[in-house]
């Protein structure tokens, strides 16, 4: 969408906390806004037993949105848990999914406010054994698997994604057959990893 305005009708009162620009030929007032506690429920979805990544290509973690609500990823974290064989960079990729995997492990997503907020009604699945439909790519990067523990350095830490709120959250539509999943292109025999997606639900 490009950046627009409307006009807005001055008039006696309380007053609202402004800061004037110019965009093109328009003077516009931007609102100043100060953040409050963040309101949506807020769901983490993981294990703590992990999987492995031999298999080539395979998804490591799924997320499916439930029939109402859209969800917005905001974090996808990767550790590794055991070391590889063979030290290896792979290919780790965030593919839009347009139909769920099946035969994996399901998972359920926690609140992060356990006395307020529901059950979520996305679904997720670690490795499934029938992948998902993929379609559009939306991130590609690499993670380096590592055959010996260092006694000093880099926590195992492999993969932080995060989206939001600097940049639009990675948004999946409303509809059980959408979805993302995290895919590594290569695999690294030995290696086991853990993986963790949060995320929030909203119906806009």
């Amino acid at each position: 969408m490009p950046e627009d305005f409307v006009n807005v009708t001055e008039g006696a009162g309380k007053k609202l906390h402004t800061w004037k620009r110019t965009v093109g030929a328009n003077d516009v007032q931007d609102e100043i806004v100060i953040a409050g506690i963040p309101y949506l429920a807020k769901y983490t979805v993981g294990r703590s037993v992990a999987i492995t990544v031999a298999t080539a290509d395979a998804h490591l973690i799924q997320v499916m949105a439930g029939a109402t609500l859209n969800v917005y990823i905001t974090r996808i974290r990767l550790y590794q848990a055991a070391v590889a064989t063979t030290a290896a960079i792979a290919g780790m990729g965030v593919y839009r999914l347009t139909t769920a995997g099946t035969g994996g492990t399901a998972l359920t997503p926690q609140p992060q406010d356990n006395t307020a907020d529901g059950a979520s009604g996305a679904s997720a699945m670690q490795l499934p054994t029938v992948k998902g439909a993929e379609g559009a790519l939306q991130w590609f990067g690499t993670v380096g698997w590592i055959q010996t523990i260092p006694t000093s350095g880099p926590e195992p830490l492999r993969l932080d994604l995060p989206w939001g709120p600097d940049t639009k959250y990675l948004r999946i539509p409303a509809g059980v057959t959408n979805g993302i999943a995290l895919k590594h292109t290569s695999g690294a025999a030995g290696a086991t990893a853990y993986t963790v997606v949060d995320f929030f639900e909203a119906n806009f």
